[in-house]
């Protein structure tokens, strides 16, 4: 026991016998259940410090008390027992962006009725949903959920709905909005206190207890946070054929990666599928439409610029200039530190995930190639890239998963130029979510494609060309770049940020129509496999 607490018993033990006191303590009703337990945990150790002679008891109303526990939103003054971070969420069909703080106060009061209002390219109701737990209740809602798996359900089938979520309780399935210009998961309480999604459980008593307050609430264990971090995931890089030339005749080296480096750059762990050899070896093709693909070793200077900390090479270029490209290749990305998968010198190696370390957490990164395996596979004793083959994606997740808090399979694979994968590539990803994989990354088609959940994990299909040279249509110009955010290894939510390919090499931001109509594809197909799903 504190000295403090020694001596308060030691008092207690010499007052008359018989003589009782009681502290009278009330907490708020309906506290979150991220609070409730906090407040009782306090209110259990404060009837254990108190001198003998004394008990707590509890009553009904804040006027009553010596003690009081309750929910504040705003500067009390009061002491903090904890605290719970809310954002607002939207559905992923709902093509709004972000709002502003005021446009946040409209949307929860009724004043703002349609999206439309804030930038929906279509008009789009706005439907509130109340969270009894993990969340806001809110007044006026349309629909109620009662944890936030049942609103995640929601906001998949009602593409207007509007919650607000504890930052820890997000799932997939959710959106979160960019507030004022920022995304909240980026912002600190304080600065989204101004909003009004911050919310404390503070305690309050007389000034004679301030002592023992603030002594039963520095002996509370402390809120477990899991380290969060983001991971940013880019499509296809051909460095090859127009990129190659355009940057040697530049002498820029990096000039695909200028205008994207900073998205890239700024999360915890980037990771693309790269679709070229690297290599000093070979002369480039003098062909200019060639489907070989190759560039020199300087070119790695993109890729560290844009922060690129991981590559897939389980593609159909990987192996164009054979095992002495190939070489090459793994010799340049080791040499500075880029973790690769998805090829090596033989099928186990091939086979081995990239693992890497995030804020403590375990990230393997496995790559398969769904098109070129028939002649350029690895063998048992050749090297050669990774088979799609489901059974090795399901030996090679399981195992993955003993090894790894978070298990990536990057799958290169379907048909070109099309909008919707196959049947085929949907069983795979069901069955390496089932293997144990976190999520599931995929390209080739050239063109952005939708994505799905299964089980509540979400399947990238395509995430369309990135740093290439096919500017002969629309859609092989558009790309995404995935972002990941996780709270250690639970995957909280995703976003997309559209670039669009210009000079036939250089991915950048996709301005707001570009974007939009990016965002719509993506959207059209994936409201196609959640059709086809019975979803």
């Amino acid at each position: 026991m504190p000295a403090a607490g020694r001596r308060r018993s030691a008092q207690a033990r010499r007052r008359p016998a018989g003589l009782s006191r009681e502290l009278p303590i009330w907490i708020e009703p309906g506290l979150p259940a991220s609070f409730a337990p906090r407040a009782e945990a306090f209110a259990v150790s404060l009837a254990e410090a108190l001198p003998l002679g004394w008990h707590s008891v509890h009553v009904d109303a804040p006027e009553q008390a010596s003690v009081r526990l309750w929910r504040a939103s705003g500067s009390t003054g009061a002491l903090t027992l904890a605290e719970r971070i809310l954002v607002p969420v939207a559905s992923h069909w709902n093509l709004v962006r972000g709002i502003t703080s005021e446009a946040l106060g409209g949307l929860l009061n009724g004043t703002i009725a349609d999206w439309q209002a804030l930038g929906s390219p279509e008009p789009l109701p706005v439907e509130l949903v109340s969270l009894r737990n993990g969340g806001r209740e809110l007044s006026g809602a349309a629909h109620e959920a009662s944890d936030p798996q049942s609103c995640a359900r929601l906001l998949v089938t009602r593409p207007g709905s509007l919650a607000l979520v504890e930052r820890a309780e997000l799932e997939p399935t959710m959106r979160v909005l960019w507030l004022d210009g920022h995304d909240p998961l980026d912002l600190s309480a304080d600065d989204l206190a101004g909003a009004g999604l911050v919310e404390r459980l503070v305690v309050e008593g007389s000034d004679a207890l301030q002592g023992i307050i603030q002594e039963v609430a520095a002996q509370l264990p402390r809120q477990a946070l899991e380290p969060t971090f983001t991971i940013a995931v880019a499509g296809d890089i051909i460095l090859g054929r127009t990129v190659h030339r355009i940057m040697e005749r530049s002498g820029d080296w990096a000039a695909p990666f200028r205008a994207v480096a900073p998205l890239l750059a700024g999360a915890d762990l980037t990771v693309a599928d790269l679709e070229c050899a690297l290599t000093s070896s070979f002369a480039p093709p003098d062909d200019p439409f060639t489907m070989r693909f190759m560039t020199f070793p300087q070119a790695v200077e993109g890729l560290l610029l844009a922060g690129i900390d991981a590559v897939s090479l389980a593609n159909n270029h990987s192996m164009d200039f054979g095992a002495q490209g190939m070489r090459d290749t793994l010799a340049t990305l080791e040499a500075h530190r880029i973790a690769h998968c998805g090829i090596g010198e033989t099928l186990e190696a091939a086979r081995r995930p990239a693992l890497l370390d995030v804020a403590g957490t375990t990230i393997a990164l496995l790559g398969y190639d769904g098109i070129s395996a028939a002649w350029y596979g690895a063998g048992e004793d050749w090297p050669g890239t990774a088979p799609l083959a489901v059974e090795y994606v399901i030996e090679d997740v399981s195992a993955a998963a003993g090894l790894a808090d978070i298990v990536i399979p990057f799958f290169h694979w379907g048909i070109e130029y099309t909008l919707v994968p196959t049947e085929e590539q949907r069983r795979i990803a069901r069955a390496a979510i089932d293997a144990g994989a976190t999520l599931v990354l995929g390209s080739h088609p050239h063109w952005l494609q939708g994505f799905e959940f299964y089980r509540g994990k979400p399947m990238f299909y395509s995430l369309g060309n990135f740093a290439f040279d096919q500017e002969w249509s629309l859609e092989t110009k558009q790309g995404v770049i995935l972002r990941l955010h996780f709270s250690g290894a639970r995957l909280l939510t995703f976003s997309l940020e559209p670039v669009m390919i210009e000079d036939y090499h250089r991915p950048r931001p996709a301005h707001d129509q570009e974007r939009v109509v990016m965002l719509q594809r993506i959207r059209s197909s994936s409201l196609e496999l959640l059709a086809s799903a019975g979803g």
